[in-house]
């Protein structure tokens, strides 16, 4: 029987008919290599998220712990020596002084800074704010636009003085911005003034060395006493104050048996300060806590703003049934129950 190219039993069209499963056999091969690769990928992203997930959650239970014990020892100091005068009294190392020890492995550290020594950007005046960049070694012009353009942006009954501090100038390639008209929340959000990305900066948008000196001086919370036990000699000079005076008083007495100024009694008359001002006060109002946990090469920082006095007792904003409240409870992350309000946690932020 003689075959033709024609009929389909041909040794040609059985041939094309193998190679064209074979190309089909390749290609299914190389989608599923290339879909196991892809799910191999999304599964070794998710198992180490899970794994760094897995090795942070104890050290941040031990920060949470750290945490919970310093609020104690804040609280105990509260009530013996009724204040919280200078971290010398005990309450700069509450971990030692409530002898402390964290698990096996790990390494606890809690850093606490008073923010009452500072001068509050929240309630701040424009002659204070001033006083404090001519402290700063700013010439009187400079020290001027910086306060313009600061309450510009925090206060709506302000009218700017300056151009740059109005809603419609734009410089250094930054879109024009319409100010909150509130206090500031972040040291970052002062970057967005262009005399300050100008006075205070780098060229990189970093904080140059006079910024950071502004920085060490100024707090974002509100508060209406500055503690003379921990006051810069820049903040007591900006609030009008004989300042080495005041410096002088508080040496002789921290190295007493209860260091630090306890009242203002104590102080006596407070050098430059008007009769009738409560500009000042003796008391830490205001305290940051820098919590830092560690197990080998693996770290948690926590920060904590709290201040002093009860849990707030208005009700819920939220809604959230969830949401801390001032009634008792058992104790979770989201809810601490102690004598300090809690301002604001960070975990890791920025680290």
């Amino acid at each position: 029987m003689a075959f033709s190219r024609s009929n389909p039993r041909h040794p040609y069209y059985a041939a094309k008919e193998r190679g064209s499963v074979i190309l089909f056999v390749l290609g299914l091969v190389l989608l599923t290599s290339l879909l196991l690769t892809r799910f191999i990928a999304r599964a070794h992203t998710e198992l180490l998220t899970e794994a760094r997930k897995s090795q942070l959650e104890p050290l941040r239970d031990e920060a949470y712990s750290a945490l919970q014990v310093t609020l104690a020892v804040l609280a105990d100091f509260q009530a013996v020596d009724t204040g919280l005068h200078i971290p010398s009294q005990g309450w700069g190392e509450p971990l030692t002084y409530a002898n402390y020890s964290p698990p096996p492995g790990f390494q606890t550290e809690v850093i606490v800074a008073d923010e009452s020594g500072k001068i509050s950007l929240a309630n701040i005046d424009p002659a204070t704010l001033h006083n404090l960049l001519l402290t700063l070694e700013f010439i009187s012009s400079d020290a001027d636009r910086v306060v313009d353009s600061i309450l510009a942006w925090t206060k709506v009954e302000y009218p700017a003085q300056y151009t740059e501090s109005s809603t419609t100038q734009s410089q250094d390639g930054v879109p024009d911005l319409i100010p909150p008209y509130e206090a500031l929340r972040s040291y970052h959000e002062l970057k967005l003034m262009p005399v300050v990305r100008q006075l205070l900066c780098n060229e990189n948008g970093d904080w140059n060395e006079a910024g950071q000196r502004f920085l060490d001086n100024v707090s974002l919370f509100s508060f209406n006493q500055v503690n003379l036990n921990t006051a810069r000699i820049e903040v007591l000079t900006a609030l009008g104050l004989d300042a080495k005076e005041i410096v002088a008083r508080r040496e002789q007495v921290t190295g007493g048996s209860h260091p630090g100024f306890s009242s203002l009694a104590e102080v006596g008359s407070v050098p430059g300060q008007d009769s009738g001002s409560t500009q000042v006060g003796v008391d830490a109002i205001q305290l940051r806590l820098h919590i830092v946990t560690r197990y080998g090469s693996r770290k948690f920082q926590l920060v904590v703003n709290v201040q002093r006095g009860s849990a707030s007792t208005q009700p819920n904003p939220t809604g959230d049934p969830d949401a801390p409240t001032s009634d008792p409870r058992p104790w979770t992350r989201n809810s601490i129950d102690s004598g300090f309000r809690i301002l604001e946690i960070r975990e890791n932020n920025g680290f």
